[in-house]
């Protein structure tokens, strides 16, 4: 009788053990599904549920962010870097109904909208975004040049620069909505945005490498069921 060879076994998952021919086999079977997947990626989105169909709502938008709807086929469209809000009715841009002078370096810009809850009797839109300041001096570039951006904001150029922005520069305003365009009514809070924390002095921070950011800075804002606004902000870079 021929001697026989005992089997190795190695764990796979806590509580489950598989000799080294199947494991093999598995990890075989892995890479071919994740080579399938990737060549699917490549090629497309895939809709398997027959309930569900993909089309294009609208085209010609810039960087559209986020949505909300006034009606059946009627929406506001934020656009990030052009500091514009676009209404679309029955999937064509009518009219540009607010231009912001954003800073849309990195992610920032017009990120967030909310329809306040008894909308619209209630015409109150509430804006996330991020406003712009002059930029601190190249002696000086790790201060900004300002707090915070003037009431109440105004149109003009965007820019895309990093250090163009106040120190509380993503604010969260409430606009009134007429019909046709969004007026500005007030600010609810201003939120920090400059980030430029690789300052020579004090020395020994361990950041001095590190240069200027502009990202995290959340968005979201939505209203929930005890009626209060609720506003994401990440911990900008």
């Amino acid at each position: 009788m021929g001697r026989v060879r005992p089997t190795k076994v190695y764990p796979l998952l806590k509580g489950v053990r598989m000799n080294k021919p199947i494991s093999s086999a598995l990890v075989l079977a892995a890479a071919i599904v994740a080579g399938r997947a990737m060549h699917a990626q490549t090629a497309g989105p895939v809709m398997l549920d027959p309930n569900l169909r993909v089309r294009t709502v609208v085209s010609g938008l810039n960087q559209p962010t986020s949505i909300a709807f006034l009606g059946v086929n009627d929406m506001l469209v934020l656009e990030k870097a052009t500091g514009k809000v676009q209404r679309v009715v029955n999937g064509v841009i009518q009219s540009t109904v607010l231009d912001l002078a954003v800073n849309g370096a990195s992610e920032r810009g017009l990120l967030g909208i909310a329809l306040h809850p008894n909308f619209p009797a209630n015409p109150g839109v509430y804006l996330y975004w991020t406003c712009a300041a002059p930029s601190p001096p190249p002696e000086n570039p790790f201060f900004p040049t300002r707090e915070h951006c003037d009431d109440p904001p105004v149109s003009g150029p965007d820019t895309a620069a990093i250090l163009q922005v106040p120190l509380r520069g993503n604010r969260v305003d409430r606009f009134i909505w007429n019909g046709s365009t969004l007026t500005f009514d007030r600010n609810l809070i201003m939120l920090h945005a400059f980030q430029n924390d690789g300052a020579p002095d004090p020395p020994g921070q361990g950041d001095a490498t590190q240069g200027p950011a502009g990202n995290h800075n959340g968005g979201v804002i939505r209203f929930g069921p005890d009626g209060k606004l609720y506003v994401i902000i990440g911990d900008n870079g």
